[in-house]
């Protein structure tokens, strides 16, 4: 038998209340039954289920259930139960007006009100995630604000001084008179500004001493504070061997091998001869003096003003056999190769491949740059005065025999380069050797310091692989690298390798004025520096119909400036300059240094009739189509020539030299 023993609400979270009956299978005996159903109203139980249960209405009769109208608000926990009133979700759900046309407790009534849950706690769902995301946009917000307070906080912190002084400069120089005049705000390109700039190069006297460059050879300057290359009228149709440039001098070494030499002021379309016993074919300068290497090898030298101790050369006079003093003297070097000056040496290189030094001063500035014989830290010996001094240790070396045994062998060495205070050499392997100071890192020493008495090899061909593993790539072989030249300005050092049909120039040392052509401006630097903008150029070579890598063919380096000479196909060779150009030693118009290659503008013409100086300072302005390039293999008269740029002391120069 079954009874119908009670019957409660089930409310559900998100779906229509409804009723439930509960059956319960027992035995028919006397304690279980009922005397009526009012007995069996009075000792039922109810039960209630759901969330929020107690706001509900009754979905029969309308009314509120008992429960609900017997609780009472704790005092504690009566705020809590009217937010969770407040939020309650079936009272909100069935306020939708989808369900005001369906019976509460039928079939769609339920579907109805379920599917607006889902809706409902979708559009929760959406709302928790945008509130999480503006939580977050919060925090970083405030983070990025602490950041930034914590930033300003620490560079106030560090310039403390410097914004002091700038917030306060008018209580405390108020009274100062502000004597800088405004900025002009002209247009710098106009030619009309250009001609301006440059009045003192485009003088009329300037313009007239012109002549053109493809007839008539003969020497340009520039630097000592002119901008650009002009004629110096005294070398017209006169060939070089060499030139020597500073500034308000030069002195160069003719094809015939006599030496001439110009001086700024007097009579600036003048040379005068200086007059030596045998023919030259180098010039170089110290601090002091001119040392010229002749055609048998010897070494020549001149004052080059009156010095105090410098004792002129005798010779017999033609007539009586009396004596006359010469205008220069002689050092007891033989075999000459090569030359190389420093501020108050000489570094040679003979013919056997053997390197020694030579003091040109009485009172030197020792930096370790004439060996470890006369090393700085020995303050008892002094180097001798123009006097070749050896180097043994440098010049040989232990090699073993094919029995194991030990024998003293010389080295080969095959360029030679000095700065102000150092010396910086390569042998016939490969090996880059340099001593001296050591500043700035110009002799690629990882401790700068300024004395390093004793000769060091810095590079192998082990250590090219390893530095140019970036441009020439990791697959090079060492083998194939090969040292082509050294060259050294006042503090920096310069190699050019060559690796198959790639060149690759190294610079290291003071950059301050851009002078290691890196891009950088970098006062110590003793690792090499790649000067990539002239790595890996190429051109399209018409005789050969194919494209083809664009080498160096010349160097030149002067105090604080370089000119790289490239060897492109044609007639005509490209220059680029970078580093100094206080003076306008760079040829550009300008003066300001720059620490990348650089083109130049072309050599000035003789003007048309109708043209004015206007269009020839914008000529000057304009490196891409009119940019300088020199002669190459050209014939002038009966003779082939090439024109050679050289950088010197604040000063450069081109000049016309027979092949």
């Amino acid at each position: 038998m079954l009874t119908k023993i009670g019957r409660s609400r089930l409310y559900l979270l998100g779906r229509s209340t409804a009723n439930v009956t509960y059956f319960q299978r027992f035995k028919s005996t006397g304690d279980d039954k009922f005397s009526n159903i009012e007995d069996f109203n009075k000792l039922k139980t109810e039960y209630n289920f759901g969330y929020n249960f107690n706001s509900l209405t009754d979905s029969a009769t309308g009314t509120k259930l008992d429960s609900q109208k017997d609780t009472e608000v704790n005092p504690e926990t009566g705020d809590r139960d009217r937010d969770r009133d407040t939020l309650d979700i079936n009272a909100i759900l069935e306020q939708d007006p989808r369900l005001a046309q369906l019976r509460p407790g039928s079939h769609e009534y339920r579907e109805t009100l379920y599917r607006l849950h889902q809706e409902y706690v979708a559009n929760q769902k959406k709302s928790q995630k945008k509130h999480e995301f503006n939580e977050r946009m919060k925090g970083v917000l405030f983070g990025a604000i602490a950041l930034v307070g914590l930033i300003s906080g620490h560079q106030i912190y560090m310039n403390y001084g410097s914004l002091k002084n700038r917030l306060l400069k008018d209580y405390y120089y108020g009274d100062l008179e502000d004597n800088v005049e405004n900025t002009s705000t002209t247009n710098v390109k106009t030619s009309k500004y250009l001609a301006a700039k440059l009045e003192k190069e485009l003088s009329d006297e300037n313009l007239t001493n012109l002549k053109n460059s493809m007839e008539v050879p003969g020497v340009y300057m520039f630097g000592d504070n002119t901008k650009i290359p002009l004629r110096v009228s005294g070398f017209d149709n006169i060939f070089l061997r060499d030139a020597l440039v500073e500034r308000g001098c030069i002195v160069a070494v003719t094809d015939k091998g006599k030496v001439l030499k110009w001086k700024k002021g007097d009579d600036a379309n003048k040379v005068f001869e200086i007059e030596l016993p045998e023919k030259v074919k180098k010039v170089v300068g110290t601090r002091d003096f001119y040392f010229f290497l002749t055609e048998k090898g010897g070494i020549l030298y001149t004052a080059k003003n009156e010095q105090v101790g410098f004792l002129p050369m005798l010779k017999k006079s033609r007539w009586f056999g009396l004596l006359r003093g010469h205008e220069c003297s002689k050092l007891n070097a033989t075999n000459i190769k090569e030359l190389s000056a420093g501020a108050n040496h000489l570094l040679l290189l003979d013919k056997f491949g053997q390197i020694s030094v030579v003091n040109t001063a009485h009172k030197p500035e020792n930096h370790g740059q004439f060996g470890p014989s006369y090393s700085p830290f020995d303050n008892e010996k002094t180097p001798p005065v123009d006097e070749v001094i050896d180097l043994p240790l440098l010049n040989n070396e232990i090699a073993k025999t094919s029995d194991g045994g030990k024998v003293i062998k010389s080295r080969t060495f095959t360029a030679i380069a000095s700065g102000d205070y150092f010396n910086i050499v390569s042998d016939s392997t490969g090996d880059v050797w340099a001593w001296g100071d050591n500043s700035f890192g110009q002799c690629g020493m990882l401790n700068t310091t300024q004395y390093q008495p004793v000769p060091k090899r810095i590079f192998q061909k082990s250590d090219f692989k390893r530095i140019c593993r970036n441009v020439l790539g990791t697959k090079t072989k060492e083998e194939l690298f090969n040292v082509e030249d050294i060259f050294a300005t006042k503090d920096a050092s310069f190699i050019v390798l060559n690796y198959l049909d790639q060149d690759v120039i190294l610079s290291l040392g003071n950059g301050l004025n851009g002078q290691l052509g890196g891009g950088r401006y970098m006062q110590v630097c003793s690792y090499p520096e790649i000067i990539k903008s002239l790595t890996g150029l190429q051109e399209f070579d018409e005789t050969q119909n194919r494209v083809k890598k664009i080498g160096i063919k010349k160097l030149s380096a002067g105090n604080n400036h370089l000119f790289v000479t490239l060897d492109n196909s044609g007639d005509s060779k490209d220059v680029m300059a970078f580093g100094s150009n206080d003076y306008g030693q760079l040829g550009n118009g300008k003066k300001i240094k720059t620490c990348k290659p650089t083109k130049l503008p072309g050599l000035l013409e003789p003007p048309t009739d109708n043209q004015d100086k206007s269009k020839l300072a914008k000529s000057i302005n304009d490196t891409s189509s009119k940019r300088l390039q020199l002669l190459d293999s050209q014939t002038v008269g009966r003779k082939t020539v090439e024109q050679v740029i050289v950088a010197g002391d604040d000063a450069s120069l081109i000049y016309y030299k027979c092949k």
